[in-house]
């Protein structure tokens, strides 16, 4: 038996297969509208953030450990946030150092901090805002971390009981072995003390009987070794800027010891400057002007001097030394002469 459709029928059958291709056409412009999107994203993901804490249940004064974790690619640059300004519901402690590594050609770095809280609620660290550039453009972009909700409890206190120990007290039976160890440690303390006290007595009485070292005044050593600078006939023998870099070595050693000032570390300028300042030394300014002058000119210009520069430096040497003897040991002293070449 054959069928036939009414007109309505037939018309019904081709709307529905209308809508049915319609709907199939555009279900795949969906799918490749999302696919493209989140393969966008996918590639556009070049730095995440996530923010944790050790635990999320803490009690009032602990430690809050709190960490921000960055993970991003090479040509990324990053900003980061002042941490300690923007978390204003807990007490900042400390920061750690940065801990960085690498892992799948990303750059990983963990910023660890420490905070506290000195009274008990639920807290919400809020999220930060992490700036950062990508290659060559210049525009920043950002992305936030994460929030946190912690929750930082008191101790219980039952406020009906009495104040009392956490155990009862407990006796303890007498421990022979501690008795006589602690007997051992006692005697070996008293008998250390007895060879400790003969030692002192023994070397107090040896210190006794050394005799005190004679201390030779500075003015002594300094003519003891112009005399020897003299014998080398250093300048004689070409080595001019020896000789005066020995000779003014010795002079500023001198000054350290007798008038008590670093001269060696010092210019000549500062030294000149010092000895206008004392009033033992003012004699002596414009014989030490001189003396360092020519031996600056040697040490730093490169001067070759003549020969009769390098006597008049001994001989100035000498000066400055005879002139500035100690008045308590001058009366012993016997005066050099301005060089023994002379």
């Amino acid at each position: 038996m054959v069928g036939f459709f009414s007109n309505d029928d037939q018309r019904n059958r081709t709307q529905r297969a209308g809508v049915t291709h319609k709907f199939f056409a555009n279900l795949h412009l969906i799918i490749f509208l999302l696919l493209l999107i989140f393969f966008n994203t996918f590639r556009a993901q070049n730095i995440t953030v996530s923010a944790s804490t050790d635990t999320n249940s803490y009690k009032v004064g602990d430690y809050i450990k709190f960490q921000l974790e960055l993970r991003y690619d090479k040509n990324v640059k990053t900003e980061m946030p002042p941490v300690k300004d923007s978390i204003k519901v807990l007490e900042f402690i400390q920061a750690l150092p940065v801990d960085s590594s690498e892992e799948n050609s990303k750059i990983i770095k963990r910023y660890n901090y420490f905070f506290s809280r000195y009274d008990s609620s639920q807290v919400t660290i809020p999220p930060l805002k992490i700036f950062y550039t990508v290659g060559s453009d210049t525009t920043k972009k950002f992305l936030a971390s994460n929030p946190i909700t912690i929750t930082v409890k008191t101790l219980k206190v039952n406020s009906r009981e009495d104040i009392r120990d956490v155990k009862e007290p407990m006796n303890l039976p007498l421990n022979w072995l501690l008795i006589a160890l602690a007997s051992f440690v006692v005697l070996a303390l008293l008998v250390a003390a007895y060879f400790l006290y003969r030692y002192y007595k023994k070397k107090k009485a040896i210190k006794e009987n050394v005799q005190p070292e004679v201390k030779i005044p500075p003015h002594e050593i300094a003519l003891a070794k112009l005399s020897e600078l003299e014998q080398k006939k250093l300048w004689q023998n070409g080595l001019v800027k020896q000789y005066h870099s020995e000779v003014t070595g010795i002079v500023r050693q001198y000054f350290e010891d007798r008038f008590s000032f670093r001269a060696l570390e010092m210019t000549s300028a500062e030294i000149l400057a010092v000895l206008d300042y004392l009033e033992e030394g003012k004699k002596i300014v414009e014989t030490s002007n001189n003396f360092f002058s020519n031996a600056d000119l040697v040490k730093f210009a490169k001067f070759l001097p003549m020969p009769d520069v390098n006597e008049e430096m001994m001989k100035q040497a000498y000066k400055i030394v005879n002139q500035t003897i100690l008045p308590a040991e001058l009366a012993g002293a016997e005066l050099q002469p301005q060089s023994v070449s002379e």
